[in-house]
């Protein structure tokens, strides 16, 4: 079961200190309350599994934030981030009950977004491909209703500092996602899919082309420590990668 029976077994929140850990043991709390069969103790995590449950965990730590930014969480959103859980990312139903234990907690908690995302940022914005990543998703969530709300969009901005992601990445990201509302796909989408404008030279779309796709191949992103979960995620955003690629360079010819 990797990183989820370290967090079931009870054998992670002890050691990951912090907001994010202060979430951990919240939501194995939480589902011992509920009912949910959980065992303690017997498992031995690696150092891969714990950066995947920080991972997975920050994630839906940021998600919760997100959700409540306006104040409240409405059933529109808590549908859309369900729908990402089981499509975009292909939860089982363990995972996914922790997810939702994890949203709970950290939408109910004192801690702000700023707090999740700082402790995210000192333990992964040396790996601005993660980074990048995380970025995407939360991208993903917060226009899941189709709008990008202005204290969303403030979270994001703390993201990116707290991430140390460069300007250009959360603009290509911003572009990408807020210019999704168009239901239209044009060509103009898929330049800021690659990051580049309509006027890039040949060798510049091959090389953002190139770039990106090593950014997203689910090998390089998983021998980082990315979540299982999120490189169905990763396989995603390829996909569409290439589909951009070629829908721009069929149309160059």
């Amino acid at each position: 079961m990797g990183w989820i029976s370290g967090i079931i077994g009870g054998s992670l929140g002890a050691v990951i200190a912090g907001p994010i850990g202060a979430v951990i043991g919240a939501a194995i709390g939480a589902g011992m309350g509920s009912g949910q069969q959980m065992q303690t103790g017997g498992f031995r995590v690696d150092q891969t599994q714990q950066r995947q449950a920080i991972f997975f965990t920050a994630a839906y730590s940021m998600v919760g934030k997100l959700a409540k930014a306006d104040g409240r969480v409405c059933p529109n959103e808590i549908s859309a981030i369900e729908k990402i859980s089981r499509e975009a990312l292909g939860l089982d139903p363990q995972t996914r009950q922790y997810a939702i234990n994890v949203f709970t907690q950290a939408k109910d908690s004192a801690e702000p977004f700023s707090s999740y995302a700082r402790q995210f940022g000192d333990l992964f914005s040396h790996d601005q491909q993660l980074c990048s990543t995380m970025m995407n998703f939360l991208f993903q969530v917060a226009m899941a209703d189709g709008e990008l709300h202005p204290q969303e969009e403030k979270m994001l901005l703390e993201a990116k500092m707290e991430f140390r992601l460069p300007e250009s990445i959360y603009q290509s990201l911003r572009n990408h996602f807020v210019g999704q509302k168009s239901s239209s796909v044009s060509l103009t989408k898929h330049y800021e899919v690659l990051g580049i404008s309509s006027d890039a030279s040949i060798s510049e779309i091959k090389k953002a082309y190139r770039q990106k796709a090593a950014e997203f191949h689910p090998d390089k992103i998983e021998s980082k420590g990315l979540p299982p979960e999120f490189i169905k995620f990763a396989n995603d955003r390829l996909a569409e990668i290439n589909a951009s690629y070629d829908a721009i360079m069929t149309a160059r010819k």
